[in-house]
């Protein structure tokens, strides 16, 4: 597989993808879970790490594991985490922007038989004022935003929110100290 992105940033997805042997895609699994993953897909490429990191956000998340609870998953990638806690939950609500993703967590979902869970391709840096009329109010919050971290404007959203639980997932110290440092 042959990933061109020509493009300097924070991301790194292609504008083409070749596959020159095999298939487009690679399986994973995680906790308990099949993955099917894409090239312009996020995925946790250290698996054995991320299932400890998966556990602990579960634990952070404090779910009642009896299937009443809604769960906002932001910048969920393939859906892995959001995935990961489906059994436990009423209904879990995932956003991305990568359009192919999003493509690979609704078929991860059906892979796995996963029937509540709705992932959606949007920017999440560029929320509008209707955002929140996407779901119902969640009761847990779990946001893995790429390394520039979080906008101001859904940092105020989620504020806003007044959701009981808020998870915050970062691989850049830098940013997620910044995105936390939020006066009320």
């Amino acid at each position: 597989m042959n990933n061109v992105n020509t493009d300097v940033g924070n991301t790194s997805v292609g504008e083409q993808e070749y596959t020159f042997f095999g298939k487009p895609t690679i399986m994973e699994s995680l906790r308990g879970l099949k993955f099917q993953i894409s090239a312009n897909s996020f995925f946790q490429t250290n698996t054995h790490q991320a299932e400890i990191l998966y556990k602990l956000i579960e634990d952070c998340s404090c779910l009642k594991g009896d299937g009443s609870e809604i769960v906002l998953d932001l910048f969920c990638g393939t859906g892995t985490i959001g995935l990961t806690l489906a059994k436990k939950v009423k209904h879990v609500y995932g956003f991305e922007i990568v359009d192919q993703a999003v493509t690979d967590a609704r078929r991860n979902a059906n892979l796995n038989g996963v029937c509540n869970a709705t992932f959606v391709q949007g920017d999440l840096n560029k929320i509008g004022d209707n955002f929140g009329e996407y779901f119902p109010k969640p009761d847990v919050v779990i946001t893995d935003p790429n390394r520039p971290g979080m906008r101001m404007k859904l940092i105020k959203f989620l504020l806003n929110l007044k959701t009981a639980r808020i998870v915050y997932v970062s691989c850049n110290p830098a940013t997620c100290a910044r995105d936390l440092d939020v006066p009320e």
